[in-house]
């Protein structure tokens, strides 16, 4: 592949980097665009209020003579006129015109000494990219096809997220079916949902013993604790979860008096519930990871999170579709006192109080679970006039909401496609999730509409 250089798909903040890292990016000695050499002595301060020249008080030296005054930076000399800054008073002390390329027969920059930065680069293009994103981002670059993507539209590799991320919305609906069997009934779609909502507690460490925990807890056990246990219902789901999570230890002088006198009720409740039903096995304490886990995360909190979804939507009799799902938020609490808002552990308290579920991971909840799970049941009903709609309104609420996700993997498409453009809507957040997860990952070019347009163009992706 032997494209022209990025020229116009080059950000323009990556020129400020060429220009204030110039020691390592452009060779000595510097020769402007009509042949002549110059010497930067000070590369200015980079001005970063909006107006005005790029770089202020700078200092180069020409033939000998010292010049001092302002640069301004373009990808092109015709940049100069495009925004505007002939006449503009602000830009009467530019000595330096700094430009990418000068592809243009006549000359249409200012009257100024230009540097063009293409015929001064220490780099060829793929060691230039390299370059300057370790510069900003200090680590190598992650994705196959950086940084030859840069020469795709931004238009299209937009399209293409929103793309993957329609497709990834029916990754998220499939999950609902369960395996071997199509859905049958609401029951089993709300059991699904369940399971799902109890995974995503987990986070990547403890998915293991939650799907456990969901298993062994089922939607006919949660009821049967609250219909049993009406009076002291929210304890009683956390004695439950606690004690079939096998994280509910007995009170002992390790544990201050309130810990103590909280832990001598869970038992009791838990004992009760024994007597009530059996159950084929409970997990133990060392099924779930501890090490490396937020303290906001930790498993008992966790647990204790779950334990009061159960309680609050999953064990009611008339919990269904068709009424308000969920009221997922950052003030969600148990109401114990503020108990798990405090602590990590039965022995642990946190520096101060937080919620059980932060508004990132409650939205990701509604996103990835709660609303496929509506459409997954719209989809059950027969088709009728309002269906089609209803559906169109979900699928709407969840594409165009702002995303809240914080992920790695988005920080590597928005530096590594996107030119440090930010991924803002839940559609292009999930399908940069797919694309990075299911192509980038796995080398799939050839299967990537970005990856393959490239390979028309005699790109191959690299190997290891």
């Amino acid at each position: 592949m032997n494209p022209r250089h990025p020229g116009s798909s080059l950000p323009e903040h990556l020129l400020r980097e060429i220009w204030k890292g110039q020691e390592s990016f452009l060779v000595a000695p510097l020769v402007l665009s009509d042949g002549s050499s110059v010497r930067v002595l000070d590369a200015g301060t980079e001005n970063l209020h909006r107006g005005g020249p790029d770089f202020l008080g700078a200092a180069i030296a020409l033939d000998g003579v010292q010049i001092s005054g302002d640069v301004e930076l373009h990808i092109t000399p015709d940049g100069w006129r495009a925004h505007e800054h002939e006449g503009d008073a602000r830009y009467s002390n530019v000595v330096l015109h700094v430009v990418l390329e000068d592809d243009s027969d006549a000359r249409q920059g200012p009257p100024v000494p230009q540097l063009v930065l293409r015929d001064n680069l220490a780099f060829n293009r793929s060691d230039l990219w390299d370059a300057l994103f370790r510069r900003l981002y200090d680590r190598s670059p992650e994705l196959p096809c950086f940084p030859q993507n840069i020469l795709v539209p931004m238009r299209f590799k937009r399209k293409v997220l929103d793309q993957f991320g329609h497709a990834r919305l029916e990754e998220l609906i499939d999950r609902l079916t369960l395996p071997d069997a199509e859905i049958a009934s609401e029951t089993q779609l709300l059991e699904r949902t369940y399971q799902l909502t109890m995974d995503a507690l987990g986070y990547s460490q403890n998915r293991a013993p939650f799907r456990e925990l969901s298993a062994l807890l089922p939607i006919s056990r949660l009821r049967f604790v609250r219909n049993s246990f009406a009076e002291h219902s929210s304890f009683a789901f956390e004695a439950l979860f606690f004690g079939v999570a096998g994280l509910l230890p007995k009170p002992s002088l390790e544990f201050d008096k309130e810990t103590n006198e909280y832990l001598i009720e869970l038992n009791a409740a838990w004992n009760s519930i024994q007597q009530s039903m059996r159950f084929p096995e409970i997990l133990a304490e060392h099924e779930w990871a501890f090490f490396r886990i937020r303290p906001a995360n930790s498993p008992h909190r966790r647990v204790a999170l779950g334990a009061l979804l159960a309680e609050r939507y999953f064990s009611r009799d008339e919990w269904n579709f068709r009424n308000e799902f969920f009221d997922l938020g950052p003030t969600l609490t148990t109401g114990r006192d503020s108990f798990w808002e405090g602590h990590t552990s039965f022995a642990s308290k946190l520096p101060a109080e937080q919620s059980l579920l932060g508004e990132e991971r409650a939205s990701a909840i509604w996103l990835n679970v709660i609303l496929p799970a509506r459409i997954a049941r719209l989809r059950m009903e027969p088709e009728h006039s309002g269906r089609r709609q209803q559906e169109s309104v979900l699928l709407e609420a969840w594409g165009s909401t702002r995303t809240k996700a914080s992920a790695k993997y988005l920080a590597v498409i928005e530096q590594e496609l996107l030119e440090g453009e930010n991924v803002s809507s839940v559609r292009s957040e999930q399908g940069a999730l797919l694309l990075e997860r299911n192509f980038c990952q796995k080398l799939r070019c050839s299967e990537c509409p970005i990856g393959h347009r490239l390979m028309e163009n005699g790109w191959h992706p690299r190997k290891g």
